[in-house]
């Protein structure tokens, strides 16, 4: 949930203090991810509309969750290598830490091979690699995306908790990215980083920089709802049957795997490979050409719904694959 703007709301105009300066500048990117902004906006409902009316089905729920493990990913490796900085290491704070949340809460959602089944969209690779580029040696870069994710979950990522507990019926396991055992009054926590904020020790350049990458977080995390929005209900496959498939192709029969990439896959090149996930429609790839990994889409040959028709496709890839490699070499 990016920053905690809804909950304060516009700063007033002329102030100095840098974590005002941030909330005001920020305030209608906010606006525009809040569900409840615009009621009259002609729009389908969204992944935040979807939770809160108690629509967003639990898979959703999960494929969400899942691409935000990638963002808490990228900002606790910055985090680390920013945690004796002086200038970015006051904003380090452990209790903060959502990776080991995220993980648990998959683990819940999809089992113990939940980390086969997910594969960052192209927005979220997007994000991540913002976070990754402006973070590698910018301690403000750092300091933007930090304060963008986590002060949102302390604020209205609160009512994300409440409602995926109130609609899944989970306790703990599910939704404990939202509890953050170690803070104990989120009011006082956030009064603390605001205030850390407004002593950073950063230019004024730098500090309008880093109200524009925040800027930039919330436009990257609108990107990545909008992703998610427009296949809200359309996989019907669960997120576990998805994680326990791609496990099994990529470990049991990786070379099978490769073959499909290599072949119908249209990678003849392809050094690795590995399946990334699935849906009624085709299967998700990733492989390895001159080094670099990159996406492979394959349909089905019509479309599927159960689980028990996707091994017969894919020994239908892998033999017209194989088939088609051979008569290569052939030639």
């Amino acid at each position: 949930m990016p920053a905690e703007t809804a909950a304060n709301g516009p700063a007033d105009a002329g102030t100095a203090l840098f974590s005002a300066r941030i909330r005001e500048a920020s305030w209608s990117r906010h606006q525009g991810l809040d569900p409840s902004a615009d009621p009259d906006a002609a729009k389908a409902p969204g992944v935040f509309d979807r939770l809160f009316d108690g629509s967003l089905s639990v898979d959703d729920y999960t494929r969400w969750h899942a691409q935000q493990y990638f963002v808490y990913e990228a900002i606790e490796a910055a985090a680390v290598r920013f945690a004796d900085d002086p200038v970015a290491g006051p904003f380090v704070f452990p209790e903060l830490a959502r990776v080991p949340a995220i993980e648990a809460d998959l683990k819940f959602l999809m089992g113990p091979k939940w980390r086969s089944g997910i594969e960052p969209l192209p927005a979220t690779k997007a994000y991540v690699d913002r976070i990754d580029e402006v973070s590698a040696d910018w301690p403000g870069g750092y300091i933007a995306h930090a304060y963008t994710r986590y002060l949102g979950d302390l604020s209205g990522g609160q009512a994300f908790g409440k409602a995926a507990r109130r609609n899944f019926g989970f306790e703990d396991d599910g939704a404990s990215f939202y509890v953050f055992a170690d803070i104990k009054s989120p009011k006082v926590f956030k009064e603390e980083y605001r205030a850390r904020l407004d002593a950073v020790d950063l230019p004024e350049a730098d500090k309008v920089r880093v109200i524009e990458e925040i800027l930039l977080a919330y436009d990257h995390n609108g990107a990545v709802l909008d992703a998610l929005g427009k296949v809200l209900g359309r996989n019907p496959f669960e997120p576990k049957v998805i994680a326990a498939i791609c496990h099994h192709m990529n470990t049991d029969h990786a070379a099978d795997t490769l073959v499909i990439c290599q072949g119908v896959g249209g990678q003849s090149g392809a050094e690795t490979a590995r399946m990334t996930g699935f849906d009624g429609d085709g299967a998700d790839f990733a492989a390895v050409v001159d080094g670099t990994e990159v996406p492979i889409r394959v349909d089905w040959a019509a479309p599927l719904s159960e689980r028990a028709e996707v091994r017969p496709e894919i020994v239908r890839l892998f033999t017209e694959s194989k088939s088609s490699l051979s008569l290569g070499d052939a030639r």
